[in-house]
């Protein structure tokens, strides 16, 4: 080991840390928004750590993702709602996780094939680069700053822990001859959590054979610790089988019926070349795509897609073959082992997008998350690519340009990490910046109003709410907020169509059938509110706003007696409506009576 201190793998720590902490020091305000409302402020599995004890509902309800929701609870039993803590046990994770994949390169450079390589006297700086990738890169934003993507970044940590435990104890096997058996309980241990954290984790007993084959050497009895692990591989199915309930955030393997598998594959081809360009080049990101979907696969961006990612899997197959050795001798150094890593990279980004990105259609077609596993190959390729330039420039500044231009694009990346959070800083500010993205899509436009209207700016609610029921005009959900926004900004007459339109699309949608009501009755249209409300206290009978408003329409229509037993009610459910309705069933009454 070189023992100049920016050298010392402490440094490179330090290092990795700081530069994560200042890329994301300003995303521990960022609110809860989208899945996290339903997954973490509204679920009361979370209140207790003593519902993930065996029988508990939580362990019950969050079965395939215990791991993940148990560290939610331990985030509200340490900080309640406050999404401080969520936001700094995210970004511990975060760096975590590229402080393993530091550890992982620098084990590779260890292993027969890569000990004697012309890049094994910089296995510092090539770790050290690609973890700096990894940590600054802007597209980690949405697993590390959208709270409830810590599924995604803690199922990576333990990937990577295990595959970290795994070759750790496979070098220990190679040097000493023994050693293996606690590094292969801790690698079987940490592939179980990543399994019941996110199915992601399906792949991982294959990542550990597809180093084992590509870095060690030997008999086939010397490779049966990574046989070992492929034990693992049946967790997943056998969780999916199961059925286990999951929470609202849903399953990976949870398949639309709207989108035959066929498509959704021809439509993956091009997501896949979109990630491929958000790590090259991360611009123009966005929560909420806004992608079609491909039918046939010679249309071109399907089949051009298809053409780039057969050409970079071809290029895998290719270094491979030439970093392999090709004379007799066992003791032979191949050509160019260093390429290997290189080999390995790609692999590991198609192996790792292969659960999310292949045959099993899942509610939305591309997130950005889905990126934070498969990326590490690509780093660790980037990075061996700049440690081969430095190789080759060597004459020019010692090597040095190549690095140079490393860490001028690695403090960009930082940079661009940061000015992302800035968008995360609001729910409007981020649906603002999606309804610029993806304006053709009903979601944003509805997210953006209704975080207005929640935000006290229902008059500014009604125009992009107005977008999400034209480009959607059967959604209940959208009529429903747009009805609420009116009834705020005083408009009730202009609050009633939206909200018939709502109840008719959803005759279910309690809120949105109380909401009328109220209009209806403001517009001395009582008997039309009459039928709803009653439907709605059958279904709901302990709901005060309800029976308040059912009371008042009675007493609108003369029908005081009904209205006396809704105050009845009203009386045990909540004494400060019983209070005002009686008022307003006596002014009713005195109004209607003959002068």
């Amino acid at each position: 080991m070189n023992g100049k201190p920016l050298h010392h793998p402490l440094t490179h720590l330090l290092l990795i840390v700081g530069l994560g902490i200042l890329a994301y020091s300003n995303s521990f305000g960022a609110p809860f928004v989208l899945d996290d409302l339903e997954s973490i402020v509204r679920n009361e599995t979370l209140r207790s750590l003593g519902n993930f004890l065996p029988g508990g509902t939580g362990l019950d309800f969050h079965f395939r993702r215990w791991v993940a929701y148990f560290s939610f609870a331990l985030n509200y039993r340490s900080g309640g709602l406050n999404v401080t803590g969520y936001h700094v046990a995210n970004l511990v994770i975060h760096l975590g996780t590229a402080a393993l994949l530091y550890a992982l390169v620098r084990l590779a450079f260890r292993t027969p094939l890569l000990t004697g390589s012309r890049l094994a006297p910089k296995a510092g700086i090539v770790a050290l680069l690609a973890a700096l990738f990894f940590v600054a890169h802007p597209v980690q934003t949405q697993a590390v700053t959208y709270v409830v993507q810590r599924l995604t970044s803690l199922c990576t940590f333990f990937y990577l822990l295990s595959l970290v435990l795994y070759v750790w104890g496979r070098l220990r096997r190679e040097e000493t001859g023994r050693g293996l058996a606690l590094p292969l309980a801790g690698a079987l241990l940490a592939a179980v959590l990543a399994m019941f954290t996110k199915e992601i984790a399906l792949t991982l007993p294959l990542a550990a054979c597809l180093f084992e084959f590509c870095f060690f050497q030997g008999e086939l009895r010397n490779r049966l610790p990574a046989l070992l692990l492929l034990l693992t591989l049946a967790i997943v199915p056998a969780l999916v089988i199961s059925g286990q309930e999951l929470s609202a955030e849903g399953t990976l393997l949870q398949t639309r019926d709207d989108i035959p598998r066929l498509h959704y594959l021809f439509t993956q081809f091009p997501v896949i070349a979109t990630y491929l360009r958000l790590l090259l080049l991360p611009v123009n990101q966005n929560l909420d795509y806004d992608y079609p979907i491909y039918t046939t696969f010679f249309t071109p961006p399907v089949f051009l897609s298809f053409l780039l990612l057969a050409g970079l899997l071809t290029l895998a197959f290719w270094l491979f073959r030439k970093s392999t050795p090709h004379l007799p001798a066992a003791n032979a150094q191949p050509p160019a082992p260093e390429l290997r890593l290189i080999a390995f990279g790609l692999f590991w980004f198609f192996l790792t997008l292969s659960v999310e990105s292949s045959f099993v259609p899942l509610a939305d077609v591309i997130f950005e998350h889905r990126l934070y596993l498969p990326s590490v190959g690509i780093a660790l390729a980037l990075a061996v690519g700049i440690g081969l330039a430095m190789q080759k420039t060597a004459t020019l500044l010692g090597g040095r340009l190549p690095l140079l231009a490393a860490a001028v694009t690695i403090l960009a990346l930082a940079a661009g990490t940061w000015q992302r959070n800035q968008v995360w800083r609001s729910e409007v500010s981020l649906w603002t910046d999606v309804t610029r993205k993806s304006p053709k899509k009903s979601r944003p436009w509805y997210n953006l109003g209704t975080h207005l209207t929640d935000s006290g700016k229902p008059a500014e609610a009604i125009a992009p709410l107005m977008r999400a029921v034209t480009i959607d005009p059967r959604s209940a959900e959208a009529w429903h907020n747009l009805g609420r926004a009116y009834l705020l900004t005083d408009r009730v007459a202009e609050a009633i169509p939206p909200l018939r339109a709502a109840v008719r699309f959803d005759p279910e949608m309690d809120n949105a059938a109380v909401n009328l009501a109220a209009a209806l009755i403001n517009n001395g249209l009582s008997a039309e509110a009459i039928p709803l409300l009653e439907r709605v206290c059958q279904r709901i009978p302990d709901w005060a706003e309800a029976h308040f408003n059912l009371g008042l329409a009675y007493a609108g229509v003369g029908n005081f007696r009904a209205a006396q037993r809704e105050l009845t009610l009203l009386s045990r459910l909540s004494p400060p409506q019983a209070r005002s309705l009686a008022k307003l069933i006596d002014q009713t009454a005195r109004a209607s009576r003959p002068k």
